[in-house]
């Protein structure tokens, strides 16, 4: 008995793609987990005795950044100065894409992300450069999930730009619409560290 060969036809996906370019309307603050708090909670999860070794607050600024060409080697004030001349502090893709399906929701597009994510993404390898006129290193009380606030040290940019590659397909959400999405993320949502307290808020400045 001979088995009945079915031919399965795929349909064709055609995204449109389009380059954004995003200018911030407030400073930006990045603040990732560092990669001395990271060591020190790994040590508290395994067991290991705290060290009593004292600590590179440099490495500490460094590493609360995503860097486009990885971290520096060494952490000092020289080797930050290098590295915001010569590298580029990064936003993260799943940031932006996870704020743009907040703005979906909250203004009332529609009632869920779900559509917004099947048909929209962020092209690259996930982290997204940024141009910036000034850099400051900031002290600002945080408040933690657990205990009292702390006095933490943050990296603060103004005059910020961003330029990202998007892909769409345009039976979900049309181009016009996924940028005004973007918009409207930009002006309530803002992208990096401190949104609540009004950073990171930005505009499109340019679409091709």
């Amino acid at each position: 008995m001979s088995k009945e060969v079915k031919n399965i036809e795929l349909v064709a996906i055609n995204p449109t793609i389009a380059t954004v370019e995003i200018e911030g309307d407030s400073d930006l603050v990045l603040n990732k987990m560092d990669d001395v708090t990271a060591r020190e909670l790994t040590d508290i999860r395994n067991d290991k005795a705290k060290k009593n070794e004292p600590v590179n607050e440099w490495e500490r600024i460094i590493t609360k950044i995503h860097w486009r060409d990885g971290k520096p080697k060494e952490f000092s004030e020289k080797s930050m100065i290098e590295a915001l001349k010569k590298n580029a502090p990064c936003i993260t893709s799943f940031g932006l894409k996870k704020s743009f399906g907040q703005a979906v929701v909250r203004n009332g597009i529609d009632k869920y992300a779900t559509k917004f994510d099947a048909g929209f993404n962020i092209l690259g390898n996930g982290l997204v450069p940024i141009t910036f006129a000034e850099h400051f290193v900031d002290e600002m009380l945080m408040q933690p999930q657990r205990g009292k606030p702390v006095l933490v040290q943050v990296n603060r940019f103004s005059g910020w730009k961003a330029k990202f590659q998007i892909s769409c397909l345009e039976n979900v959400y049309g181009l016009e619409q996924i940028i005004n999405i973007i918009n409207m993320a930009g002006f309530g949502l803002g992208i990096g560290s401190s949104r609540p307290s009004g950073f990171g808020r930005y505009h499109v400045a340019d679409m091709k």
